[in-house]
């Protein structure tokens, strides 16, 4: 058993007997990491509700290679994350990104991964409610691109045509992108046309998009394509969370 410190997030945590906690922190060092704090509920404990989820510092514990559950010695925090608290909307923004490193991170070290998620809860904490899903839609599809599952949008991934010019196509999830036409007659994904798949390409490359049609449909798309490739089919429940949270904006299956 060694002790260890390093840069980390808190995504998420839950109550272990009257007393403990189970924190559940994504780390630059050591990825995702799991920890039991012992105690840490009692009246007068050290470190007693001075974090919560979104806080960020530096966390130090008891490692030990083999064991899935670590042991907390303290986390000296450094943004406690109070203005995720203060808005349901940026909260629920933030879940989303921390669900989708939940889904599919692992326990090796990814410092790409933790400054993507990082910068992304930073982003998500500067915007007023309205336009937070904007930024989710950005922060997200990175991370699902840094997790190795970046979707094709500039040729269909089944034929290879280029689909500049090229009307309505399909999102083939199974191929992880766009069909053109011709291809996508027995493909079941929502229809893709020429805005949406320019606005997917500017969202992916981190641009900050002021208006960003059926936002909703958007959301979808992002949860869908996460579900398929990093939670195993299992559905993401803050992306729901937040789509209630968003203003309806016409959001059918077609995307123009």
């Amino acid at each position: 058993v060694s002790i260890v410190s390093t840069s980390a997030v808190l995504l998420r945590s839950f109550n272990y007997g009257e007393t403990s906690r189970v924190l559940r922190l994504y780390t630059r060092d050591f990825g995702l990491v799991s920890v039991m704090a012992k105690g840490i509920r009692r009246r007068g404990a050290r470190g007693r509700a001075a974090f919560g989820t979104f806080s960020r510092g530096e966390i130090t514990f008891y490692r030990k290679s083999t064991r899935e559950l670590q042991t907390f010695k303290e986390f000296a925090v450094e943004d406690g994350g109070r203005s995720f608290g203060r808005d349901v909307t940026r909260f629920a923004g933030a879940s989303v990104l921390a669900e989708i490193v939940l889904a599919h991170a692992g326990p090796d070290r990814n410092t790409e991964l933790f400054t993507r998620l990082t910068a992304g809860l930073h982003r998500i904490e500067s915007k007023e409610s309205p336009d937070v899903v904007n930024v989710v839609l950005s922060e997200g599809w990175m991370l699902v691109g840094v997790l190795g599952y970046e979707p094709q949008l500039d040729d269909c991934v089944r034929c290879g045509l280029s689909l500049e010019g090229c009307g309505i196509g399909r999102f083939d999830y199974t191929a992880g992108g766009i069909c053109c036409s011709d291809c996508g007659v027995d493909v079941t994904g929502p229809r893709i046309g020429p805005l949406a798949r320019e606005q997917l390409g500017a969202l992916l490359h981190g641009v900050e998009l002021e208006n960003i049609d059926r936002r909703r449909a958007h959301l979808r798309l992002l949860h869908d394509f996460s579900q398929y490739h990093l939670s195993g089919s299992k559905p993401l429940r803050s992306f729901a969370f937040l789509a209630s949270l968003t203003e309806n904006d016409g959001d059918g299956q077609s995307e123009g």
